[in-house]
């Protein structure tokens, strides 16, 4: 077996999840020059920008087109729906980022990979974990390599062009990933803790104030009496610009639905299409052609397990004669009538059984015993009548408790080898405790193994919205968007109609949903190209709905908006008008008093002592997280003063330091800045794909597109 067969088969190759979303997908350029794929200078021709070059749209869908084809073929998929199809849009503009900017990075750092390297993960000293999992013998544990030099023998000296296509594919995700691996840890080796900021960090954790405070918070000033006129707030709004600056482009639709999902008129048309079927597909003399011409899927020749198999049309295509019709079955939104054209031998058994896993609770032998003897408890209900599946819903501790202990079919090999040989060497009905590494496992073998294939031909139909269900409801949408040209117009309509109108907040614009509703790209491009107050047209949400909606706000990154951050102007100037009022009663309050008990008293507040409060530590009792006031604690040097009205996050406060524990003496920092410095390489590790594309001014535009 070649390969990249054999590392497809047991490890799915893995080219995704690879840092930076490269995804599923092979870079087979990835050391390429990126020139090429920028050029042309009108805007309604480029997908993006980076660094003030631009992405033609006709290069970007190249190397889309190119990504969708490997993604068929990996998958095995002709049709692709829309969210796979964002996925892989998302993938391949990351691919285009990620060689135009890293590429570059890699070649002025001088970070590059040799072919002594390559040859290396392959073959060498240091093999790349996938091939290292694909060709280790899963009885042994041992790993051959002198498996994968005859495998690599054979695809370089072949003449299998794909072969060699494929492997040379996997070798550039090699190059890619090691490249980006070596890049990451340069920029990580980069990072460190100095002593002084180690120091800090161990002061803010072990130096503790024994305090006493009075509080008056926030939440006790109702937001009613708050007056937020719209000028105040305008100019609270621009003194404090910089904190309502967005983040990114977002928009705020508001839309109404129409549903024209298939109706009972449309199940009973198929229905009956279904069952008038039956005689003619079990009368027809090439089941390949009349399924090719009927069905809805292309007839598939290949000898099936029983497992890949419905449950509901398992038994009967496994046990009744060839040419057996059976059928029609409804599941999963379609009509299926089953043929049974053929069988075959397989090369290995197919069994079934079920189980229920109970694991020790501990690593002791006790804890081992117990469990053993947890196990035969169970085994002795069982023989006595009680009913497995019960029974392994309450004492389960896997994911098939849930289905009362059902392993389903499954091939031989698939378990580990004790539970694969006592299925193996059993039969039908036998019910025994078995040990294994993941536990005593109690067993009934359901069914008796079998090496049988079945070819079956399916003749299938979906059931879908009819013509008329769709026209119905398409008339009814268009209809409201003749009436609802403007938004004044589209909020009548909807008030008048008592529609329920939708929101979605915060859509951005590389989303492909709306709230509750998928694959609503054509929603969400159509945002990103309106102007506030405009009305849609009739779009398609799900494949089985219409909208049209109103866009109500438009917010764009590094940009303050007043009406689109109003919420929170407003409840951010609630709270400051609030923090005024509570500190001047508090200050009040203070004058005269020289105690914190006497201030408890004026304010009709309890004094809350704290035993030790440290600057890490940001929750405080009776008030929750105030990290303001945290911070104001362990500033104070001052003992024995009553010091106030301090502004917190959620109170005003009053309060007297008692007490203040230093740490205890410390020479040797390493600790702290080991953890100080892990915590900043895991930061960049995550973030520097982003800080690059802010760095070179990357414009994502593909929402004009797609």
């Amino acid at each position: 077996m070649a390969i990249l067969t054999k590392i497809r088969n047991r490890s799915g190759l893995a080219i995704g999840a690879v840092g930076l979303a490269l995804g599923l997908f092979v870079v087979s350029d990835a050391l390429n020059s990126s020139k090429g794929w920028f050029g042309g200078s009108s805007q309604s021709n480029n997908v993006g920008e980076i660094n003030g070059e631009s992405i033609g749209i006709k290069q970007f869908d190249d190397k889309l087109n190119y990504n969708l084809e490997n993604f068929k073929k990996r998958t095995q998929q002709e049709n692709l729906d829309e969210a796979t199809r964002g996925q892989v849009r998302d993938q391949t503009w990351n691919q285009m980022l990620n060689d135009f900017m890293l590429l570059k990075e890699y070649n002025e750092l001088g970070v590059t990979i040799s072919e002594k390297e390559l040859a290396d993960m392959v073959y060498g000293e240091n093999i790349h974990p996938q091939i290292k999992q694909s060709f280790t013998d899963p009885n042994t544990g041992m790993f051959d390599v002198n498996l994968v030099k005859r495998n690599l023998k054979q695809i370089t000296e072949g003449s299998d062009d794909k072969m060699k296509a494929q492997w040379k594919e996997f070798e550039d995700y090699l190059v890619t990933e090691t490249l980006q691996r070596k890049y990451s840890n340069l920029l990580k080796k980069g990072l460190y803790a100095t002593s002084l900021e180690a120091k800090n960090m161990y002061i803010g954790r072990t130096q503790s104030s024994e305090v006493n405070f009075v509080a008056l918070a926030y939440n006790t000033v109702a937001d009613s009496s708050i007056v937020a006129e719209d000028g105040e707030l305008k100019s609270y709004f621009k003194k404090n610009i910089e904190k309502y600056k967005e983040r990114e482009n977002s928009r705020k639709l508001e839309f109404v639905v129409w549903d024209f999902a298939p109706t009972s008129e449309d199940s009973a048309v198929v229905q009956k299409w279904a069952f008038d079927q039956v005689a003619q597909f079990k009368a027809a003399e090439n089941d390949t052609a009349y399924v090719d011409i009927n069905s809805d899927t292309k007839f598939d020749a290949t000898a099936k397990r029983r497992s890949d198999f419905p449950e509901s049309v398992q038994a009967r295509i496994f046990r009744d004669s060839v040419g057996t019709v059976i059928g029609p079955v409804f599941e999963n939104g379609k009509y299926s009538i089953y043929k049974i054209s053929g069988t075959k031998q397989d090369s290995v058994f197919s069994m079934r059984a079920s189980h229920i896993l109970i694991r020790a609770e501990g690593a002791t032998m006790t804890d081992t015993i117990n469990a053993q003897q947890k196990a035969n408890d169970i085994l002795g209900r069982l023989r006595k009548g009680e009913d497995f599946a019960k029974l392994a819903t309450e004492f389960g501790t896997d994911g098939t408790k849930d289905r009362g202990g059902d392993l389903g079919w499954f091939p031989e090999g698939q378990m580990v080898k004790e539970f694969n040989d006592a299925v193996k060497n059993g039969k039908k009905g036998d019910q025994f405790v078995l040990k294994t590494q993941f536990g005593f496992h109690v067993i009934k073998i359901t069914e008796d193994k079998t090496k049988k294939l079945v070819c079956a031909g399916v003749l299938e139909r979906a059931v879908e919205a009819s013509e008329k269900t769709t026209t119905s409801a398409y008339n009814d949408a268009s209809q409201f968007a003749a009436a609802s040209r403007n938004v004044e117009d589209f909020n009548k309509n909807v008030d008048e109609k008592k529609m329920v109108k939708r929101v979605a907040e915060f859509v951005r614009e590389t989303d492909n949903f709306l709230p509750g509703y998928n694959d609503a790209r054509e929603a969400v491009r159509w945002s990103f190209n309106a102007k506030v107050g405009d009305v849609s047209e009739v779009m398609t949400v799900g494949g089985d709905k219409y909208v049209i909606a109103s866009l109500s706000l438009i917010r764009e990154k590094g940009k303050a908006n007043f009406e689109s951050s109003k919420d929170r102007v407003t409840n951010d100037y609630r709270k400051d008008k609030k923090a005024e009022q509570l500190s001047e009663k508090l200050k009040v309050a203070m004058e005269g008093a020289t105690t914190l008990d006497a201030l408890s008293r004026k304010i009709n507040q309890a004094v809350t002592p704290i035993a030790a409060q440290t600057f890490e530590n940001g929750s405080i009792p009776y008030v929750g997280f105030d990290n303001s006031f945290a911070g104001t604690i362990a500033g104070t040097s001052a003992l024995n003063k009553l010091t106030g009205p301090v502004k917190g996050d959620a109170a005003v406060y009053a309060y007297q330091v008692n007490k203040i524990t230093p740490p205890a003496p410390l020479t040797d920092y390493t600790q702290q800045k080991t953890e100080l410095s892990g915590s900043l390489q895991q930061r960049v590790e995550y973030s520097y794909f982003e800080i690059l594309k802010e760095l070179k001014s990357v414009k994502d535009n593909r929402y004009q597109f797609y």
